[in-house]
């Protein structure tokens, strides 16, 4: 299997996000809310957006331990910035050297924070004193839990919440990362087997497709077209059996 990010519609959508929070108006607010349920792409697409060549950010990631101290910390970290150890003249320092560098601010997994109003208050600090794009990111509670914070709420301009892969992203990760033969094609049938068993999540489709790979290179399909039969014999999806 490659390694490489597939422009599917998520991703498409997180990338239209940024650029929406980068040309945006001076009038219009500058944070972001990227959200949606465990293994649909969103900590894979923040990377890929944070990786670009043309962002200037900063990407930090949440942990269920995080104080406003260990948050702050770990931002001036990614700033090249020395701790002082208070955390009001570390978020100081940050906000002077975003501004400064007029950098994006990635926050993953903020679902583990969003229940700390010091954090999450920090993170609008940081974004009123520097008018920079930060982008925040978390599982699908976080929307419902950000939206009864009308001031953290009311700066958020552009969000995305990500949904379970459809049939055509499907076959996108299939061409766009398969290491087989080009003139081999999986069935639509094969394709809409993974989309349903997967549930659209991601990681699962990825591991289906990379099993279906070994087994196409070891046994190519003779009229090149992989079809349900070829892959009724493959264990493309965990099961437990039940006594």
């Amino acid at each position: 299997m490659r390694n490489k990010i597939v422009d599917v519609k998520n991703v498409s959508a997180a990338m239209a996000l940024l650029e929406n929070l980068l040309t945006r108006s001076q009038i219009v607010p500058g944070m972001g809310l990227i959200h949606g349920e465990s293994g649909f792409g969103k900590t894979t697409a923040l990377q890929y957006l944070f990786n670009l060549d043309t962002t200037n950010g900063v990407y930090v990631r949440c942990c269920a331990s995080d104080t406003p101290t260990s948050i702050l910390n770990r931002i001036a970290k990614e700033c090249g910035l020395v701790s002082t150890g208070r955390a009001y003249q570390t978020l100081d320092s940050i906000i002077e050297c975003v501004r400064r560098n007029e950098f994006s601010l990635f926050v993953d997994e903020a679902d583990y924070v969003v229940g700390s109003k010091k954090i999450m208050e920090s993170f609008r600090d940081i974004y009123d004193n520097t008018e920079q794009p930060v982008v925040l990111v978390g599982m699908e509670e976080i929307a419902r839990r950000i939206s009864h914070r009308k001031q953290l709420h009311n700066r958020i301009s552009e969000w995305v919440e990500f949904k379970p892969a459809d049939l055509q992203d499907v076959a996108t990760f299939a061409y766009e990362l398969m290491e087989i033969d080009e003139h081999i094609q999986l069935d639509d049938a094969v394709l809409d087997h993974i989309r349903v068993k997967s549930r659209g999540v991601v990681r699962t489709i990825l591991s289906a497709l990379s099993k279906i790979e070994r087994s196409v290179n070891g046994n190519p399909p003779p009229d090149g077209v992989v079809t349900m039969d070829d892959i009724s014999s493959l264990d493309l999806f965990m099961t437990v059996a039940r006594n």
